[in-house]
């Protein structure tokens, strides 16, 4: 994620620099912040101390506050449920501590809005994740009621589920597609696999690649062909597949060669 900070607010930034994990970053790379004002704002400040959910890209993770509890799901990662949670607030923000029997985690919420540097989708906050001590991962944030934000520049031209108007060509995967799959039930949640999957609708998370959709053309109402541009290991690459849902719970893609790679949904 990247970050900008204007610049009249440039000495409160360096002030907060020196006051450890609160500290608000001056540069990041990723996603542009700008602090809230107005509605915005207002919306920000009031989910503060509602349930939350913080999104990170590269790596994928993704952190849900919900009451007393954090769930931390990532691509190919075991899920982890932390009940040990405990709330304070900061100057800007709010400051989850969890621990549980393999670590811990922090995640600071922000009230600064945010843009997602892969899909240039709008948050109302800024959030940072810090993995039993790796991180911080800098990412967005938005309330756990507030559906997934499409790019501001797209929010007007689809109905919302990844489709344009005519219902056939858009470069968002439709939301029957997003969620995590794996080769099997009993791979979701025992760590990083091969075949684990992480589809959002402005990304797939692969194994050892991330993909970023250029062109989605639905074929049928359960089948869409997906062109994309490619990163992973050092390289970058463009490929089209084939995505098909068989049901609601397996998923079927088939690459440009016919071969076929089956995973099933995960629960979330």
């Amino acid at each position: 994620m990247r970050y900008r900070i204007p610049h009249l607010l440039l000495p409160a930034a360096l002030l907060l620099a020196g006051c450890g994990p609160d500290a608000a970053p001056t540069e990041t790379d990723g996603a542009a912040v700008t602090p809230g004002s107005g509605t915005g704002a207002s919306a920000a400040g009031d989910a503060l101390e509602d349930d939350v959910i913080v999104l990170t890209n590269e790596p994928f993770w993704q952190a849900t506050v919900a009451g007393g509890t954090v769930v931390l799901q990532g691509v190919g990662a075991a899920e982890r449920r932390f009940t040990d949670v405990r709330t304070s607030m900061t100057a800007d923000g709010r400051r989850i501590d969890a621990t549980d029997a393999a670590g811990d985690l922090v995640v600071i919420v922000r009230k600064m809005r945010c843009e997602d540097d892969m899909s240039g989708a709008r948050f109302p906050m800024t959030g940072l994740l810090t993995i039993d001590g790796q991180g911080p991962y800098r990412g967005c944030a938005r309330p756990a009621a507030m559906p997934l934000p499409m790019p501001a520049d797209e929010a007007g031209e689809t109905d919302g589920a990844g489709k344009a108007e005519d219902g056939t060509v858009s470069d968002r995967l439709p939301a029957r597609f997003v969620g995590r799959w794996d080769a099997a039930a009993e791979r979701c949640n025992a760590g990083r696999g091969e075949l684990a999957l992480w589809i959002r609708p402005d990304a797939l998370q692969f194994y050892e690649s991330t993909a970023t959709p250029v062109r989605v053309r639905a074929t049928e109402d359960h089948s869409l062909q997906l062109d994309a541009r490619y990163a992973g290991e050092g390289d970058t690459w463009t490929d089209t597949r084939t995505l098909t849902l068989e049901g609601d719970d397996v998923l079927l893609v088939e690459d440009a060669m016919g071969n076929v790679t089956r995973r099933v949904r995960c629960e979330t």
